[in-house]
């Protein structure tokens, strides 16, 4: 049995040695609070500090004026112009700025116009042919037919003018890869038989021609060293100038590819066919050129050979009158 007095001094011993436990473990708990308190605190001084060294240690930036580059043209105008191809280009629909970028690629994109410079081109001479209109018809109050006439005319002009002009540099372009197609066959076949790969006979002819195709041809080379196929710089070449000859050639070569074909036999079948079609389209101009003197002959000619055999006959004419 316990008496009274010895689980009273139990207890006591219990309790004290709770006191003691919960003592220690306070000591513990705010020793480490305090380390990580005074860590954290001596990172963010060495932070700051190290802060402070470094912008005292490193030389100040000098701070210098920056100049106007470029001309005062290119500064107002070229950036208004920016401007407004911006908004031009927002509410074109997307078809038609394909379309004409396509057709400024096969034109070899002339005086380095793009869609958005095409479109801004083009407001810019409606502009102008509204404005010459303005002038001829100015005098509101006397108005002639002949002026209003004249006026739109040249209004017209104005807007058929920038697609006149770009469709001109396409068929330009086009004839004279045209031309130069049967040649340029001719040399890759001399060069396959001499030897050399299909990619060596196109650099050869890329490096001594400077015709347009032979800079399409170093432009097939560069997307090859980039990583393209032979057959997609191929058939990107054939969608960028869309000319009949040199899409079947193409074709011919990328099916010879394919099979394993030997490429100077293609190449010099491939030439000979051109030639002839050379032949027979040289043929079709010479057999349009009559229907197309009928014109010039009946407005121009005509009435000068009438005039001179009826000239003699007239003041006899009029003196039986």
């Amino acid at each position: 049995m316990i008496n009274p007095s010895q689980s009273t001094e139990i207890l006591i011993l219990v309790v004290g040695l709770v006191v003691l436990i919960l003592g220690i473990t306070l000591i513990i708990y705010g020793y480490t609070s305090w380390t990580k308190k005074s860590s954290r605190i001596s990172d963010r001084l060495d932070q700051y500090v190290a802060r402070d060294e470094e912008k005292a240690t490193k030389p100040k930036r000098r701070i210098f004026l920056r100049e106007a580059s470029g001309s005062l043209f290119s500064r107002t105008i070229g950036s208004w112009g920016q401007s407004l191809v911006g908004l031009i280009w927002r509410y074109t629909p997307q078809k038609n700025v394909d379309r004409t970028e396509h057709q400024l690629g096969i034109a070899g994109y002339p005086m380095g116009l793009h869609a958005g410079a095409f479109y801004l081109l083009r407001v810019v001479i409606i502009i102008l042919g509204l404005m010459a209109a303005y002038m001829i018809n100015s005098d509101f109050h006397h108005l002639q037919f002949t002026q209003v006439l004249i006026g739109a005319l040249v209004i017209f002009m104005a807007y058929l003018l920038p697609n006149t002009w770009l469709n001109g540099k396409v068929r330009a372009r086009q004839d004279e890869i045209r031309r130069g197609l049967p040649d340029c066959l001719d040399m890759l076949s001399v060069c396959a038989a001499a030897g050399l790969g299909f990619d060596q006979s196109l650099q050869k002819i890329s490096d001594y021609w400077g015709t347009e195709l032979g800079r399409e041809f170093k432009r097939t080379l560069n997307e090859m060293e980039m990583g393209v196929s032979r057959t997609t710089a191929l058939t990107n070449m054939s969608n960028r100038l869309d000319v009949d000859d040199l899409t079947s050639f193409i074709t011919i070569i990328i099916q010879a590819e394919q099979m394993g074909m030997s490429y100077a036999d293609v190449l010099h079948s491939q030439a000979m066919q051109l030639r002839v079609m050379r032949q027979y389209r040289a043929r079709e101009i010479a057999n349009k050129l009559p229907a197309k003197m009928i014109i010039p002959l009946a407005l121009f000619i005509f009435p000068a050979i009438i005039i001179v055999i009826l000239s003699p006959v007239f003041p006899r004419i009029l003196n039986i009158f």
